[in-house]
């Protein structure tokens, strides 16, 4: 089904243009399962990944398969996806008598899952991001209640991660194509780590903290106090106007998200934020290459899946 819905003129926020050169389409559903999904990556090309009904699901060329849950698991958490299709995530599982769960790393790819070597010492692993050349962070711990460390899995040897040499208050969030990790310093500010190096993003006069959200073409989306930002180098940044909280940015700098209360939005550098059609709240998720903008709309336990399109 289609829709090519409006935004009511009451739901836009100050500052907040309203896009009639997009149109919103729904994603199909799995069959019989509970009606919500949840859109987590994408090939940057038009085809997404995510899960559904704790099940991972994927959308080629508009058709959705269920692809189900690793036998032994719980449910899956679909977390990212590059341009060969090859879809990040974790299955989870919880041990007996335990109320904390575990988790396995793996990539979805060849129609089957792909658990990720595990780090000596380390029971569980969880992935957070990968590069469209296959490397992957994230981070592997014992009992989630007691920290976590950060792990990579370079491309060609996922059996074999290490973990990064990087202070233990440094959590993963990204990696960028040339391999640079986006990382989150605990009650602190945002890194990148490449080569072993690390460097700490500047911010503006005023903020202490920062807290990652992507990274992609050298690009870097950060939240903080005072509102989310994009830098465009280490020591650069801007705000997102309009009170927008974002999500996603693509390659290009295009950035999704929402402006309160929900209100879908797209922004790129040196352009007013946009409102997308949509017939009830909703936010985006993830943004393709191409300028396509997959999220979701509010209902239910995960929401329904949607993707904007210019028209």
């Amino acid at each position: 089904m289609v829709l090519a819905a409006t935004v009511a003129a009451g739901l836009l926020s100050a500052g907040t243009a309203s896009a009639s050169d997009w149109a919103m389409s729904y994603l199909p559903l799995p069959p019989g399962g509970g009606g919500t999904a949840r859109v987590a990556g994408t090939n940057g090309a038009g085809d997404y990944s995510g899960t559904a009904d704790g099940k991972l699901v994927t959308w080629t060329g508009g058709t959705v398969a269920d692809h189900g849950i690793p036998a032994g698991y719980t449910k899956v958490e679909a977390a990212d996806e590059n341009a060969s299709g090859s879809v990040l995530g974790s299955a989870v599982y919880y041990s007996e008598g335990s109320h904390y769960p575990g988790k396995h790393a793996f990539v979805f790819e060849n129609g089957g899952f792909q658990f990720l070597g595990k780090v000596p010492g380390y029971y569980n692993s969880q992935a957070h991001g990968t590069n469209d050349r296959g490397d992957v962070v994230g981070t592997v711990f014992n009992d989630i209640r007691y920290g976590s460390t950060a792990a990579f899995w370079p491309s060609g040897d996922h059996a074999h991660p290490v973990l990064l040499d990087v202070p233990p208050l440094l959590t993963p969030v990204d990696i960028d194509q040339d391999g640079t990790i986006l990382l989150n310093e605990q009650f602190g500010g945002t890194w990148l780590w490449k080569d072993g190096v690390l460097r700490q993003l500047v911010l503006p006069d005023g903020l202490r903290e920062s807290r990652g959200i992507a990274i992609r073409n050298g690009k870097v989306l950060a939240s903080t106090q005072l509102g989310d930002r994009l830098w465009t180098a280490f020591d650069t940044s801007q705000e997102v106007p309009g009170g927008m909280s974002t999500m996603a940015l693509n390659g290009s700098g295009l950035v999704t998200g929402w402006v309160s209360p929900r209100t879908p939005t797209a922004w790129s550098p040196g352009g007013p934020v946009t409102a997308l059609p949509s017939p009830g709240n909703a936010y985006g998720t993830v943004v393709g290459d191409n300028g396509e903008i997959a999220g979701t709309l509010e209902g239910g336990s995960d929401g329904v899946p949607v993707v904007w399109r210019r028209g």
